[in-house]
């Protein structure tokens, strides 16, 4: 029998649990979109609930001889299942692995996924770090800082320039397409905002990207963690952090 102190307690409670219930299911109302830029390269679009709106998340997946390599997990587990399914239909191979570019949620937000069904996670050292002490799975292999992994029949580059958005960023290069992949450490274009600051530095971060921008001089597509894939993504960062000094 339910006395009327637990019955009290259950209703201050309640609000509490839908709340959590809301956190829990924000990203599950969205739907990826999926965009072909070259017979190895496809760019989708993960979505997610920010500050009262929509926000977009870019990525990357890498099509090789056999297989598939993903850069991020989409936002959340529901868009994670969707883009596997997709990948199931459109490009009919395995996925290898997902590459984490560091460790908030519109990067890694679908570890679980991975984990559920024995998709290897890759990640540097410092991003499994910081992932577990948040309170998410830990990726599964690991790296230092910077490494060049062939996966997928094809090599990808995976740079650490330093602290920027996150003390763990990585960018990640496709020499093949000399392609860029900034993730969130790249702003978009036409953006007038640095964007989530929370785990940013930003007096590093001119540094960190003068050393990317020495590491990869002329790609030939930069794609920013966020926004359009217009050119100038570089450009717009180095100003935007510069306007941050003022």
């Amino acid at each position: 029998m339910m006395t009327d102190w637990m019955a009290a307690g259950i209703r201050k409670l309640l609000p509490f649990i839908v709340i959590l219930f809301c956190i829990g299911t924000a990203h599950a109302q969205f739907q990826i979109e999926v965009k072909k830029h070259s017979n190895s390269i496809y760019i989708y679009e993960s979505y997610g609930a920010y500050q009262g709106g929509k926000v977009g998340a870019n990525a990357v997946i890498f099509v090789g001889n056999d297989s598939v390599v993903v850069i991020d997990t989409p936002w959340g587990n529901d868009q994670t299942v969707q883009l596997l399914d997709w990948i199931d239909t459109e490009i009919k191979k395995p996925v290898a692995s997902f590459v984490i570019t560091h460790f908030h949620d519109d990067r890694i937000g679908g570890i679980d996924i991975l984990k559920a069904r024995g998709i290897p996670a890759v990640s540097s050292e410092l991003t499994a770090k910081l992932a577990v002490e948040n309170g998410i799975a830990k990726p599964d292999v690991l790296f230092k800082n910077d490494t060049t992994i062939t996966l997928a029949g094809g090599k990808i580059e995976v740079f650490y320039p330093g602290p920027g958005h996150s003390p763990d960023n990585v960018v990640v290069y496709f020499p093949s397409e000399k392609l860029l992949y900034g993730g969130c450490f790249l702003k978009d274009a036409s953006t007038t905002s640095l964007g989530n600051l929370g785990d940013a530095d930003v007096t590093a971060w001119p540094v960190s990207l003068e050393k990317m921008k020495k590491r990869f001089l002329k790609p030939k597509m930069v794609i920013p963690g966020h926004g359009g894939l217009e050119p100038g993504a570089i450009e717009n960062t180095a100003k935007l952090l510069d306007d941050k000094k003022d």
